[in-house]
């Protein structure tokens, strides 16, 4: 199925990006000459006659120095004085701008266009220097530009040629894509169980007090592509309480109106964001039996938007693995939506550290698999391992377990194999004063190939309450889907 892929990477470059201890290091920050510094793919660059400067609000740099740092040739810029223009030419491409006119002309292979920017060009009185709105020209070309406020500096970088200069390999990667896209023919079923369990040792009025929870259930779950999906479970629940040894009967009193088992359903597809949820026994429990029918609707999109983060661009990340035979081939996406706000976290360093992670440079040959431990050290040790069979990756496992003497132990697991898969998240902490608490997750599944299709919609005529819509006003009330 062609979301595993996708969960694995996730997973991977969640648990890399915590493991790894910084970046790459950078070099001590040399004195920063002008307003602030610039950094273009990784590196700072360093101006002999003419320094950056704000104007407008606008970051300015000096025309003939910014392009030759991102590999313009000298002679390929030019002045044209009678009409006050600069011009740079590189593999094809024609960029020219005119003294104050705060437009940009690019020309290619497809064409001539102008790009309306809001600051124009101009020369410096006190170094006769030709400055341009540098921000709005990468932009216009298709770099990216950052800003770090912290150390007032502008970081430019072309993806394209920081990938151009990358030497790693990803063999067990593409196998592993490979691998991974042998489930997205058709739909997926999958078959599986999970259970959840919580023990809390403490104390009141210094008698030992011991409370206990466990949930546990079956599931049925279809896919379709790397985003469709419908899951239907029917789960159990149990909780206990005892102090000194005796049964808590307040506890028991209120768990007798708990229902036996809870149903739940949830339908939807990611590349839209929007989800709908359905549990008669929830609603019981909420105290609104009338609702047990109705369907919730949950806009996973419009909540990421709220918080600034873009979540079609997200889902084109995601999702766009799928489609790209090679792992090399989808860098430059995933490298595109790194925020640049840090000199400490270039594209440069991004690649740096995903190269850590994933480049077969990373991997060390144990029997049948492929095994890189990101980290261990400080009581933290990260583990990825993809599996082979037959000289072909046919599944990856990825282990986490941190430890502390002051607050306990924390383990993380996740393991795919062939059509089997397998998570687990286990802690055991320390609550100080209060005692200790043990908390355990476990889920397995087993993919088959079938020809079901997974339902993304409530059915048709089902009563459907927008949760958006409870928000922002309470008691609104359920519509016709």
């Amino acid at each position: 199925m062609k979301h595993l892929l996708r969960c694995m990477l996730c997973a991977v470059l969640a648990a890399g990006l915590m493991c790894v201890p910084a970046f790459a290091a950078q070099e001590s920050a040399p004195e920063r000459q002008g307003d602030f510094y610039v950094l273009v793919n990784g590196e700072y660059a360093t101006f002999t006659d003419a320094v950056p400067q704000i104007r407008n609000n606008r970051s300015c740099l000096p025309f003939a120095a910014v392009f030759e740092q991102l590999g313009f040739p000298s002679d390929g810029m030019s002045w044209d004085q009678s009409t006050k223009t600069v011009t740079a030419v590189k593999d094809g491409l024609t960029l020219s701008l005119t003294i104050g006119q705060p437009v940009i002309t690019l020309t290619d292979g497809e064409g001539r266009r102008e790009i309306t920017a809001d600051t124009a060009p101009y020369v410096d009185p006190d170094t006769n220097r030709t400055y341009v709105p540098f921000g709005l020209v990468a932009d216009a070309l298709g770099y990216r530009v950052g800003w770090d406020s912290s150390m007032r500096a502008v970081i430019i970088d072309d993806v394209d040629a920081i990938l151009a200069k990358n030497t790693a390999t990803y063999d067990l990667m593409d196998q592993y894509l490979a691998y991974a896209q042998t489930f997205s023919q058709g739909s997926q079923e999958i078959l599986g169980k999970y259970a959840m369990e919580m023990d809390i040792a403490s104390s009141l009025e210094n008698k030992p007090l011991e409370i206990s929870f466990d949930l546990n259930g079956d599931y049925t779950a279809l896919s379709a592509g790397a985003a469709q999906m419908q899951f239907k479970t029917e789960m159990a629940m149990a909780m206990k309480a005892a102090l000194d040894g005796e049964e808590i009967s307040e506890v028991t009193e209120a768990l007798g109106e708990l229902p036996e088992s809870i149903d739940m359903e949830l339908r939807g597809d990611l590349s839209s964001g929007v989800l709908y949820i359905q549990s008669a026994a929830l609603a019981e429990m909420m105290g609104q039996p009338g609702m047990a029918g109705s369907w919730y609707k949950l806009d996973l999109a419009g909540m990421f938007d709220s918080l600034g983060m873009e979540y079609s661009a997200l889902m084109e990340l995601a999702l766009g693995v799928t489609e790209e035979t090679s792992f090399q081939a989808y860098l430059s996406q995933l490298l595109a939506l790194v925020p640049l706000t840090s000199v400490d976290a270039t594209t440069t360093d991004t690649l740096t550290v995903l190269n850590d992670i994933l480049a077969d440079a990373a991997f060390q040959q144990s029997g049948d698999s492929y095994v890189n431990t990101i980290m261990d050290e400080d009581g933290i040790q990260c583990v990825l391992t993809l599996h082979a069979k037959d000289g072909a990756v046919n599944g990856c496992a990825l282990k986490m377990t941190a430890e502390d003497a002051s607050f306990g132990k924390l383990q993380m697991g996740y393991d795919l194999t062939d059509s089997k898969m397998t998570m687990e998240l286990g802690m055991d902490l320390s609550l100080d004063e209060l005692g200790t608490a043990a908390f355990s997750i476990t889920m397995d599944g087993t993919y088959t190939p079938t020809d079901k299709v997974p339902e993304v919609e409530p059915p048709a005529g089902a009563a459907v309450v927008d949760l958006s819509g409870i928000l922002d006003a309470p008691g609104v009330l359920p519509s016709a889907a």
